[in-house]
C-alpha cells in the first residue's frame, strides 16, 4: 500500500503563498492550506514515501523554508508535524479541507468533487482539483488578479498566462470572453497537471500549455499579446518583466500579482523602468497587484 508523510509547517496567513510556491520549487506536489489544533494558519505537504530518498526531499523543503528565514521572512524550517498516512487517508485529508469558495462577485472555485450549483445568475465556477496543484485559487494574491482580469478584460484579448500552476487565472480569463490563450509552466510535468485542471472547465478547453521557464519558449506567434498575467514569486517578476514588454501590443496589459509588502517598492521601480504605466495598484493585507499598461505609440 502507498503511504505518505504528513509535513506540517506553521506559517503566518501573509507569508502562505510565498512559502507554497518556495515548497512547490523545492519538488512538492502540492500543498494545503489549514489549521493546527489551536487555530494556527499551517502549510502542510504530502510526501510519497515510496520514492527512493523521500527523506532527502523532506529535507530540501527544510533549506529551502531557511532560505526564507535567512532574508527575514517570519518562517520555520522545521515542521511542527511529521505523520505517516496511507493513499486514502492522504486523499480524504484533501476532500475533508477543500470546499467551494466565493473569491470575486463573479467567481466561485469548487473542488472537483464537489456538486455545488452557482447562487447567482453572473457566478462563473472554476473547478480545480487541488490533488493536482499546488494552490486552490482562494489566496488573496489570486483573488487580486481575478479583480484586475475583471476589470481590464472587453473580450477577443489575445492572452499569455505566465506561470499558471492549477490554472485557475487562464480559466477566469477564458470565462470573461479573452481570444487565444496561452499558458506556461516551468516544466512537463507542470504543464499535464495545468492541462489536468483546465479539462475540468469546458470554457478552457482550447487554452494551449506549454513548458516554459517563464516566457523563454514562448514562441514569435505571441509577440503581440494584448493581455498577459503573471501571479508568481516576487522573486521571479523582476526578471520576467524585460520579457515581457516586447511581447506587448501598444497599450496592452500586464498584470502582475504575488508582491508582498516588503519588495512592493522593488517591483514597482522595475516596472517603471522597463516603460509599463501603472493603471491601478490592487491590495489585500499585505499582498498587492498591479495593472500596468505599455502605452500607445504617438
Amino acid at each position: 500500500m502507498l503511504t505518505y508523510q504528513k509535513v506540517v509547517w506553521q506559517v503566518p496567513s501573509e507569508l502562505q503563498d510565498i512559502v507554497i510556491a518556495v515548497l512547490v520549487a523545492a519538488g512538492a506536489d502540492g500543498a494545503e492550506q489549514g489549521q493546527d489544533q489551536s487555530g494556527q494558519p499551517t502549510v502542510t505537504v504530502y510526501q510519497d514515501t515510496s520514492v527512493a530518498g523521500w527523506q532527502d526531499q523532506v529535507a530540501a523543503y527544510e533549506a529551502a523554508l531557511a532560505e526564507l528565514a535567512s532574508r527575514g521572512l517570519a518562517v520555520t524550517a522545521k515542521p511542527i508535524l511529521q505523520e505517516s498516512l496511507d493513499a486514502s487517508l492522504w486523499a480524504n485529508e484533501w476532500k475533508n479541507y477543500y470546499h467551494a469558495s466565493r473569491v470575486t462577485n463573479h467567481f466561485t472555485v469548487v473542488p472537483a468533487w464537489e456538486d455545488y450549483q452557482p447562487a447567482q445568475e453572473q457566478e462563473q465556477l472554476i473547478v480545480m482539483d487541488p490533488d493536482q496543484a499546488f494552490g486552490t485559487g482562494t489566496h488573496p494574491t489570486t483573488s487580486l488578479m481575478l479583480q484586475a482580469l475583471e476589470a481590464v478584460v472587453r473580450g477577443g484579448e489575445k492572452t499569455i498566462d505566465v506561470g499558471t500552476g492549477s490554472g485557475v487565472l487562464a480559466v477566469a480569463a477564458k470565462h470573461l470572453g479573452v481570444g487565444p490563450t496561452l499558458a506556461t509552466d516551468i516544466d512537463q510535468e507542470a504543464v499535464e497537471t495545468a492541462k489536468a485542471n483546465l479539462a475540468l472547465n469546458p470554457v478552457a478547453k482550447d487554452v494551449k500549455v506549454i513548458a516554459s521557464d517563464l516566457m523563454q519558449a514562448v514562441g514569435p506567434d505571441w509577440s503581440d499579446a494584448d493581455l498577459i498575467l503573471a501571479n508568481i514569486l516576487a522573486d521571479v517578476i523582476t526578471p520576467l518583466i524585460p520579457q515581457v514588454y516586447p511581447r506587448l501590443k501598444a497599450g496592452g496589459y500586464f498584470l502582475v500579482s504575488g508582491i508582498y509588502d516588503d519588495v512592493q517598492a522593488e517591483i514597482v521601480t522595475a516596472l517603471k523602468a522597463q516603460g509599463l504605466n501603472i493603471v491601478q495598484h490592487l491590495n489585500q493585507g499585505t499582498w498587492h497587484a498591479f495593472i500596468t499598461q505599455k502605452p500607445v505609440e504617438e
